[in-house]
């Protein structure tokens, strides 16, 4: 059993973790189901995209030669041979000094290279096409596999779909699609202490509230949370769920009471359930110390302190990238970063990583954080904050005016 004094730093703890870790399973689906799924195998393209030379703008598809010299001054005049419907292919070929009006996405005239915008062009009372720009050729042409040649890669394996890969996918025809299996997280409350939300308070009881932010927090992350009812701190009613818990999810995570007790009693539970047992009693962190990370058979299990905001703290600092790790993601989401000015000087402990809440406000075009100051287990401080900075265990801490990342909610 790892010693609760020995403790140790964030990243060396994901890292150790990391190491007996593996990726959950894959599964087949259906591209349009995809949506916010990771995916397992690289996809290629299997066709070039567009399949067809096709208009970029609305306007006339020319043969670029025939526009060279164009001015307000001298347009050039071309004979109007017809249009090229959308979705069809072109049934006319132009000859020298014709033009064929082009749709946005539409198929060009057969021997066609340029497309002429319309907002250039006039059609005279005669008739006839006006060009006041000259084109280039290729000019607004989108040409067969500049989007994609066949057997480019479209989507690494490992990386998140968004609308933007769905939208890829589905324009290349790719209907089905391998993605990593959506990691199941047990979630178990227990501590004497805590009751429902809906109980009327008395005698030093408080509402369960890890149960539902951790929970939340779980879902976010596009796993599935399994929540287990709170126990109360005994032993083997503890150790009776945690194992019905380990079988049917891919990770565990307690919310333990705060008490020096219900800590040891997670811990007792997390090496009995199986090799190796407690890796990390303790980080070197504030807040957040009491945290216990551990594996039971190729599992994950984590004990959470019980302080709501330490708990919520640690989840984005450490449990959220185990889990994407599970997940099979291969990215940490840019999202969840902003640049802000920090507004006072930040203090810190050296040997310890502080986590520190802070507020954003926009001063003049610049992103301010704010601490947020109040003792680290009240939970207004999460209502009143927008993210966290993270001050590194070599540092002192940040003075005003420096530019610091901050971690959003």
């Amino acid at each position: 059993m790892a010693d609760f004094f020995n403790v140790i730093s964030p990243p060396e703890a994901i890292d150790l973790m990391s190491k007996n870790l593996s990726v959950v399973g894959h599964e087949v689906i259906n591209t349009e189901d995809s949506f916010g799924r990771i995916l397992s195998v690289q996809i290629f393209s299997q066709e070039e995209s567009p399949s067809f030379d096709r208009s970029s703008m609305d306007g006339y598809s020319v043969k670029a030669s025939d526009t060279y010299g164009a001015s307000d001054a001298l347009p050039a005049y071309l004979e109007l041979a017809g249009e090229v419907p959308m979705g069809s292919a072109p049934e006319l070929t132009l000859s020298p000094g014709e033009a064929a009006i082009a749709y946005t996405g539409g198929m060009l005239a057969s021997n066609a290279d340029a497309v002429v915008m319309v907002e250039h062009t006039k059609i005279s009372p005669s008739g006839l096409l006006e060009v006041y720009r000259p084109v280039a050729a290729g000019e607004n042409v989108i040409v067969a596999g500049e989007d994609f040649r066949k057997g480019d890669p479209v989507v690494a394996e490992g990386h998140l779909i968004k609308h933007a890969e769905l939208g890829a996918l589905m324009s290349l025809g790719t209907t089905t699609v391998n993605v990593y299996r959506r990691p199941n997280i047990a979630v178990i409350s227990s501590g004497d202490e805590l009751v429902e939300p809906g109980t009327q308070l008395a005698g030093g009881k408080i509402r369960d509230v890890n149960l539902y932010s951790i929970g939340a927090l779980v879902e976010n992350l596009g796993a599935s949370a399994t929540s287990f009812p709170r126990i109360p701190d005994e032993y083997d009613k503890l150790f009776e769920v945690a194992n019905k818990a380990a079988q049917i999810s891919d990770m565990v995570i307690f919310t333990a009471g705060s008490s020096v007790s219900s800590r040891d009693l997670t811990a007792k539970v997390i090496n009995d359930m199986g090799n190796p047992g407690v890796l990390v009693h303790g980080l070197s962190v504030k807040p957040g110390k009491p945290t216990i990370l551990g594996m039971s058979d190729g599992k994950p299990i984590i004990g959470l302190p019980g302080n709501p905001v330490s708990a919520i703290t640690i989840f984005r600092a450490v449990v959220d990238p185990l889990i994407r790790l599970i997940s099979g993601a291969k990215e940490t989401p840019l999202d969840k970063v902003i640049e802000a000015v920090v507004d006072t000087d930040l203090p810190s402990s050296s040997g310890r990583t502080d986590y520190v809440r802070v507020r954003l406000r926009y001063d003049q075009g610049t992103v301010r954080a704010v601490p947020v100051h109040g003792k680290s287990n009240l939970i207004s401080t999460l209502l009143s904050s927008d993210g966290y900075v993270e001050i590194d265990a070599d540092s002192s801490g940040i003075y005003q005016g420096t530019t610091i990342e901050i971690n959003l909610d």
